[in-house]
Formats: structure tokens, C-alpha cells, sequence
């Protein structure tokens, strides 16, 4: 279903998985290209919109955002607007700063415990943005929340993935056992694969080489097509995220159909093997129906779920199919996106 929340969901869940990193938020400001315009100010950081967050794009005083988890250490996340106080220390060095004036408040929350662990403060301007820089700790975490959990990586269908985020990828993966791991992966869709590499070489189509077996040239990876740049995104992003969680978006973008059922046996893999908590959003009927074919095939088939998001009014209410469900459903043409 369109417009029913699947990214807003992703971005809750990347607000969640890393509890270490207050500044999860600023970079998921960065994902969404929520960059304000300078003006006529002189900033020496980064600033950024945080009115699109908020219901119908606007900066809201009243309703805050809570974000729950409720297993393991149960924890929330809340971002809400204020009134500033003059006393506060994170006004220092900057400008625009009135009676009038709000700060954006980010805290972190035990809820077994009822108290705020770590609570982070910027001060807005009067449009609305805040500088990077000034987005500050007012009460430092005393631990980490949850250890088990050290990052989150998110892959985006609007991210341009061209040579440069794949570069840098690629410099997280080579020379550990990592590339090992993104080989074995590309093997699952190409078995022929044997190593990879990045040239000096600034595009993405004659900057990446793929070596197959019995070929006595390296292939570029333009040359293999569109879907197999995304599945090697995929894969990549994948490996960075081992022991941790990936989320993507629109995990269907740039494959044809055929390949799709391939794609989502790579990711079932892929998660099983690298211990990947992996959450993925579609709303394509064929990504649906590949997803159900590649999880039949599978002899534990509790890994991975469908969730529909449906709307109900002004609530958004998940609906869970088993395996057992989503097969009877591909079977008989029944609606589930």
C-alpha cells in the first residue's frame, strides 16, 4: 500500500537500533536531504530542516514523536519542541536567539526504569532549522542500552548508488574477511564470481571490476547490467551490517521481475549467515510473490514474515501473514500489499 508509512517505519527502527548514537538522527536528516539553506548566515556546520519530520510538514509545539520498543530493554525515543530557557548552555555562539524562540529536544528513554538516559538539545532559528554543531548532550548516557546492537545501516531506493558510496563501502570491506563474505554473496546470483575490485577509475561503470572464472579480463560491472549494481549495494551493505541490522527501501528498485526471487534468496541467505536482522519494504505484487517463492524454499521458514501496513483513519495498523498464509495468498491471487 502507498503512502501507508513502510519508510517512516524503516526510519523508527534506524532511530531505535543503535541507542549509543544520538546523532543517528542528524544523519537520518542527511538521508532525507533535509539541508537548510544558509541564507544570509555564517555557519560554520551543517544545517538542518526539522519541520518535515512533523505531521503535514510543519513545525508542531504540541504533539511530540514517540518512538517504543517494548522487548528485551524496553526503551523510547522522543523528539519534541520547547520553549528555550535563557539559562541553557547550548545557546552560546548562536544568533537569532529570542523570547520567542524553541530548542528541538531529542531524549532517550529506559522505560522499565522511568527516567531519561540521555537527552540531547539544539536551539532552532526562526525558520525552523538548527546547526549541526549545536546539537548538543545535556545528560550524558550513563551505558550503552543495548551492546548487542552497534549500528544500523540503511539503503535507500532514491539513494544515488554510484561509485562514490560504493567506494566508500568497499573501503569498510577490503582486506578483512568481509570481502570473503560479499563474494560468497555475489556468488549467490553469479556463481562464476571470484574477486572484485575498484580502479582509479571515477565511474561506476569501468571503476568496478568483477572477475569470473574461465574469463581471462576483468568484467566491468556496467557491463552486467543495472540490477546486479543494485544487488551489489545490497550485498555490500549487507556485509557492513553483519551481526547488526539492515534496513532497505523499495528493495525492489532497478531488478526486473525475473530476478527478484533470486534477489530475496540472496537477502534470506545473506541474514542467516551474517546475522542480519533485515527489514525491507515493497509494494510491488511481483516482489511479494518472490519473496513467498524464496521462503518456500527454505526448511525453517519462520526467518522472515510479511507485515502489511493498513491504514485504518489516522492509525497505521500492522497485519502479519505466516508462511503458511502468505503461500495460500500468492496461490490464489489474494491481495496482501
Amino acid at each position: 500500500m502507498n503512502n501507508s508509512g513502510k519508510t517512516s517505519l524503516l526510519e523508527a527502527v534506524y532511530l531505535l537500533a543503535d541507542q549509543s548514537n544520538p546523532h543517528r538522527l542528524l544523519d537520518l536528516l542527511d538521508i532525507r536531504g533535509e539541508i537548510a539553506p544558509l541564507g544570509d548566515r555564517n555557519s560554520v556546520s551543517q544545517n538542518y530542516q526539522i519541520s518535515h519530520i512533523f505531521p503535514e510538514h510543519k513545525l508542531n509545539f504540541e504533539q511530540n514523536i514517540l518512538i517504543q520498543s517494548h522487548k528485551d530493554k524496553p526503551i523510547s525515543v522522543q523528539i519534541q519542541l520547547a520553549p528555550i530557557t535563557q539559562s541553557s548552555q547550548i545557546v552560546e555562539d548562536v544568533s537569532e536567539i529570542n523570547d520567542q524562540a524553541f530548542e528541538l529536544i531529542f531524549e532517550l528513554i529506559l522505560i522499565d526504569e522511568d527516567e531519561v538516559d540521555l537527552k540531547m538539545k539544539a536551539p532552532l532559528f526562526q525558520d525552523g532549522s538548527f546547526e549541526r554543531r549545536s546539537f548538543k548532550s545535556t545528560k550524558p548516557s550513563k551505558q550503552p542500552l543495548n551492546s548487542s546492537i552497534q549500528g544500523c545501516e540503511f539503503l535507500l531506493a532514491t539513494r544515488d548508488i554510484g561509485f562514490d558510496y560504493l567506494a566508500k563501502l568497499w573501503d569498510k570491506i577490503t582486506l578483512t574477511p568481509k570481502e570473503e563474505s560479499l563474494v560468497k554473496a555475489l556468488q549467490i546470483l553469479e556463481p562464476d564470481v571470484e574477486r572484485m575490485s575498484f580502479t582509479s577509475s571515477q565511474t561506476t561503470n569501468s571503476g568496478i571490476l568483477l572477475k569470473l572464472r574461465g574469463r581471462p579480463h576483468p568484467i566491468p560491472l556496467g557491463s552486467m547490467g543495472e540490477g546486479m549494481r543494485r544487488i551489489l549495494a545490497l550485498s555490500m551493505t549487507a556485509v557492513t551490517a553483519e551481526n547488526n541490522v539492515l534496513l532497505v527501501d523499495e528493495i525492489e528498485t532497478g531488478l526486473h521481475y525475473e530476478k527478484q526471487t533470486d534477489m530475496w534468496r540472496l537477502v534470506l541467505q545473506m541474514a542467516k549467515q551474517l546475522n542480519i536482522q533485515v527489514f525491507a519494504t515493497t509494494h510491488s505484487w511481483d516482489c511479494i510473490c518472490a519473496f513467498q517463492e524464496a521462503l518456500d524454499e527454505l526448511e525453517d521458514q519462520s526467518i522472515g514474515k510479511l507485515f502489511r501496513l493498513s491504514q485504518k483513519g489516522d492509525k497505521i495498523i500492522p497485519v502479519e501473514y505466516t508462511p503458511e498464509e502468505l503461500s495460500a495468498a500468492v496461490r490464489q491471487s489474494i491481495e496482501v500489499r
